[in-house]
Parts: structure tokens; sequence; C-alpha cells
């Protein structure tokens, strides 16, 4: 199938070929079709990152709203304002020809500003829910003329606890006027389908899933080193990111304690062609944008940061993703390795990525329950040797203290509690072995 099967509106149609996107991904080929020829279901859908979910519920949308009506009649709800600016950039490129007016909502930023904007005939609101509500709270929107919801990212706004606002927003301050939900997740969660229930009463539910789908991840190559000490752990990633030397990397670490540590590593760090910077939650939103316009420019090609930092960036042609620390869930591995492999703006392609991983050898059961849930072999490679001289750093520190300076940091840094609970979502087999995992 193809956009032309689709029987769109011609200013759709304009707008697509302005971005260069011709051909439909597999989510956009089973939900567009579904979405229009349903049109009072609602859609529960799981793809992965980078998959190019965000053209999928946004063509039926913007093929169903009224242009003339200046009356907010989409509400498109994101778990960070990175996503929150993608998202509309996605629709404001996309409506080019439909003059419909996208407005922004998030927190960081004045909101007198974002008040205007919704005044002045918003149509289409991206936002973060706590924003959201405290606009609603203000009685500065109103959802009476709403006809879509949609949830992006579901299961990031539960791990970020947001479950509570979205409960508000969706069966309080919407219960009368029943709009349709679009929901979309990368891993779907009992929570996430449970709120589904619970707001659509179990009725016209379709699910799609094509998380699993064989395009998005064989496009990413993924491999782990495995090593013993973890004291010697920093010396094996130096050897391997000389030996994969990566044109634009992210590198994931667990605590932010670990990405100060590794970034000051890093920088000092001789021959391994990397222009580092660290993406953390204590930056101010300014920071971060700052940061992340530095990364899509090339400017610097290196991006360290932690799961919550990371969470909805979409950046393009990113070569390489690094687990530095292997994560805890199993969940936060696949939205990790989505940062790679994703649809490029230009003609929708799935680009190819690259994705390493450093296990410690008593990580071995967490890399089985990995690879069970994404139903995939992570292969292995072997460890990079040392240098000749015997120095881990060739020669250009010297290795016993160096090791020194690295143990009194990892001692420091200490694992990431989570309020999700594991126990939910990982396979039976969690108590059998690798094979049973994979076959």
């Amino acid at each position: 199938m193809n956009f032309q099967d689709m029987n769109l509106k011609q200013e759709l149609f304009q707008g697509l070929e302005e971005m260069e996107i011709f051909t439909p991904t597999p989510i956009q080929e089973q939900t567009i079709p579904t979405a229009l020829n349903n049109p009072k279901s609602h859609i529960m859908a799981q793809a992965r990152t980078g998959s190019g979910k965000t053209l999928a519920f946004a063509i039926p949308i913007v093929q169903n709203l009224d242009n003339n009506l200046k009356e907010v009649q989409t509400i498109i709800l994101v778990p960070t304002r990175e996503l929150c600016k993608q998202v509309a950039e996605v629709f404001v490129d996309l409506t080019e020809f439909s003059k419909l007016n996208i407005v922004q909502v998030y927190g960081g930023v004045s909101i007198e500003r974002q008040i205007r904007a919704i005044q002045d005939g918003a149509q289409i609101v991206v936002a973060t829910p706590g924003r959201l509500i405290d606009l609603y709270n203000r009685n500065r929107i109103n959802f009476r003329n709403v006809q879509f919801v949609v949830l992006d990212e579901a299961d990031r706004m539960l791990d970020m606890g947001f479950m509570p606002d979205i409960e508000f927003l969706l069966l309080q301050s919407m219960k009368n006027i029943q709009p349709r939900l679009f929901l979309f997740s990368a891993t779907m969660l009992d929570q996430v389908k449970s709120l589904t229930k619970r707001f659509t009463h179990g009725k016209n539910v379709i699910e799609i899933d094509v998380s699993k789908d064989s395009l998005t991840v064989g496009n990413c190559h993924q491999y782990y080193y495995m090593f013993d000490d973890k004291r010697d752990k920093y010396y094996h990633f130096v050897r391997i990111i000389r030996k994969e030397h990566p044109k634009h990397c992210m590198i994931f670490v667990n605590t932010k304690r670990t990405g100060d540590w590794l970034f000051g590593r890093l920088i000092d760090e001789k021959n391994i062609n990397l222009k580092p910077e660290l993406i953390s939650g204590n930056l101010t939103q300014r920071k971060r944008e700052v940061v992340l316009e530095k990364f899509r420019k090339r400017k610097i090609n290196c991006l360290i940061a932690t799961d919550v930092a990371a969470r909805g960036l979409d950046i393009e042609r990113v070569s390489h993703v690094f687990n530095y620390d292997l994560p805890d869930f199993e969940e936060n591995y696949v939205h990790r390795i989505g940062r790679t492999a994703r649809v490029t703006g230009k003609g929708g392609k799935i680009e190819k990525g690259i994705a390493i991983s450093l296990v410690q050898s008593d990580q071995y059961r967490t890399l089985a329950r990995i690879e069970g849930f994404m139903d995939k072999e992570i292969q292995k490679r072997p460890l990079p040797k040392r240098q000749k001289n015997g120095n881990w750093n060739r020669g250009s520190e010297k290795q016993d203290s160096e090791k020194q300076v690295y143990r009194r940091g990892d001692q420091k840094s200490q694992p990431r509690r989570s309020s999700y609970n594991p126990q939910k979502s990982r396979s039976k087999k969690d108590k059998s072995d690798r094979r049973n995992f994979l076959y």
C-alpha cells in the first residue's frame, strides 16, 4: 500500500511531498487506513520508537479536522518538552497546505505566550500533561470541541509518573465529550491497557502491533562486550570507541553521577575523536535546547544521557548507541536503541545503526531478559586487546593511577531506583536459561 491508496486530501499529499515522504512505514501502513475506515474506533498501537508513528496518527487527524473551526480539536499528550517540539514540527510540516494552527504547550517557558496562542485559534495542541492541566485549571483552554486525544509514548509517561495527570485529563476533564483515543507505545504495559479500557469502556478498540517488525529491528545491529571486573570497564569502553569510530553517537548511563563522571573523563581522553556533551535533568530548558541543537547540527558528535534526560529525543543519523550501563529493565533498552535506525525526515527511509552494550559477567541474566523481551539474540563480540606496551590508554596515562581514579568514581555510582514494577512485563521464562529465552 502507498499513500495514494488511502484517499487522502490533496493538501496532505502536498505536505507529504514537501517532506519528501512517499512510502508509508509498516506502522503507518496499518494505522492510517484503520483509523480512516473506522471513524468511531479507538487505536491502541505498539511500535518501536523511530518507526514513523507520529505521521501514523497525524495523517488521520489532519484528514478529519475542520479547518474553519478555530477551536481546539486535538490534544496530543507527550512525556517531554523535546518530544513536544518534535511532534509539533511534524504537524507544522504536514499541514503546510492545510492551514491548521498548531500550538506547543510545555513547562519551563512563559505560560502567557501559550495562552495567547490558544486564544488566537489553536486547533491542535501538543502538550506535556502538567502544563495542560495548569491551563485547564486556569480556564484558559476548553475541550468541548476535541475530537482526538493522542497519548504518545504512553509507557514513558507511566514510567515518569504522569499517569495520575493522564487519568485526570481523560477520565475527568474529558469524560463528557468522548473523543477518539489514539494510544502509541513501544511497550504495552498492563496499566496502559487498563487506562484504555476505562476511557473507552472496552468498546471499539483496535489493537495494532508492529513492535517486532523486521525492518526496524533488522536495521539496528546489536552487539555486546562482556567483561569481568567493573574496575576495568572504562578502559574496555575506550578501546571499543577506538575500534568503532562512531561518527555521531549517544552514550547511555543509569545515573546522573555516572554521566557527570564519564563526561569529565571523555573530554580529556586522547585519540578517540569524540566531542562529548552531557544532557542532564539538572540543565535548564534553554541549556538543554542549546546542547541538542549542537548535536543535531554536528557541532558535537557525542551525547551522554540518562534514560530520563533522553526520552523522546528524535535526532536523525545517529550512527551508534552505546549502553555504558546496561539498563535494569527491558523496556529501557528498547527505547535506547531506538535512538538509532530511525525514520529519516527525507523520504521516510529507515536508517541503519549500531547498538553496543557493555555487560558485566554477573549481568548475564539481565541480558537474557532483554533478548527474550525482543525475541532476538544480541551478538557477542570479543573485547579489543590491550596495546603491546601493557597500558590501557596507549601509554598516554599511567594505568595504576587511572584505575584508582576510576575505582573511586565507580563506587559512588548507585543504580537508579524506579517506580516501575518489571515483574508485570517480564516473561514467565525468566527463571529459565538463555536458550529458553530465545527458542
